[in-house]
């Protein structure tokens, strides 16, 4: 049951983050005051049907607008940007991950795709804040330029091919060498989406990065009872980061989609709102210096 409320809260999300279907008609993007809020799960701004502003790209905004010397607009775009990152993360996590990105669901939707499926290795997962701090920050600080946007995969899926498909009134500027890096990266993560579970967001998701940063800190919390667990696996067999939640309840990497709390044989694992100085307890399912 947990896993149809999960699908439902997922599509949800992707219609509420892309509702403005009327751009079929107008073909002019809106560009609202909503356009001004961020969505908390990963969409891009770009994509015609987007009336939500992205957070990474209005991170990415405001290290750009430093390089420009704006420094009042950047500030005052960080404060905001960081403060709506951090809050979600504190009180979530990354369960906005697991339960309300458009791009996990598709993610997810490609890999029930029948082929062999290839473990991602956990050195990869450190990719992510890579590209937070590279792409997403010190490339536009230095640079002034957008960089992640620009080579954004999801940005290719809900925004480049969309509008390149129903184009908005003025037409778009003829497709160069850089439009097909950006196909040919979204290419390479969509192959790899359907031999491997969510590989974006394990290597290479900066506000899936963000939101891990939180996670200890976190009022949303996993608990494994250690008394009952058996450690059977059965958890990580589930697991779309394939993490052995009996080792480490509140990894970064884990996404709480409570798909693991569905398959635990002894009912050993329970989530909840809970106190993060109690983290490192038993039923926290933390022993010693646990790998994260």
């Amino acid at each position: 049951m947990k896993f149809k409320r999960r699908r439902i809260t997922q599509f949800a999300a992707l219609i509420i983050a892309n509702p403005y279907l009327i751009y079929f008609a107008s073909r002019e993007i809106y560009q609202g005051a909503l356009k001004g809020v961020c969505f908390p799960g990963f969409n891009c701004y770009a994509c015609p049907l987007a009336v939500y502003s992205c957070p990474i790209g209005a991170l990415q905004h405001s290290a750009a607008l430093l390089h420009q010397k704006v420094k009042w607009t950047a500030i005052a775009t960080l404060l905001y940007v960081g403060g709506f990152i951090a809050l979600i993360g504190i009180g979530l996590g990354r369960l906005v991950c697991g339960w309300f990105c458009p791009f996990g669901l598709i993610q997810e939707g490609l890999n029930k795709i029948p082929s062999p499926k290839l473990r991602i290795p956990h050195w990869m997962r450190y990719g992510k804040y890579l590209t937070l701090a590279g792409l997403v920050l010190l490339l536009p600080l230095l640079t002034g330029v957008h960089w992640f946007s620009r080579l954004c995969p999801a940005g290719a899926l809900e925004g480049t091919l969309p509008l390149e498909a129903v184009q908005p009134k003025g037409g778009l500027p003829p497709a160069g060498w850089f439009f097909w890096l950006k196909i040919g990266i979204l290419v390479f993560f969509v192959a790899w989406m359907v031999v491997s579970s969510r590989p974006f967001c394990r290597t290479a998701c900066p506000l899936g990065a963000c939101f891990a940063l939180c996670t200890r800190f976190s009022a949303f919390r996993m608990h494994v009872d250690k008394s009952k667990c058996t450690e059977c696996d059965a958890c990580r067999d589930v697991c779309p980061v394939e993490i052995n939640i009996y080792e480490d309840a509140n990894s970064p990497e884990c996404l709480r989609c409570l798909d693991c709390k569905k398959a635990c044989p002894a009912s050993a694992i329970t989530s909840g709102f809970k106190s993060p100085l109690k983290a490192g307890s038993p039923s926290d399912g933390r022993s010693g210096t646990a790998a994260s």
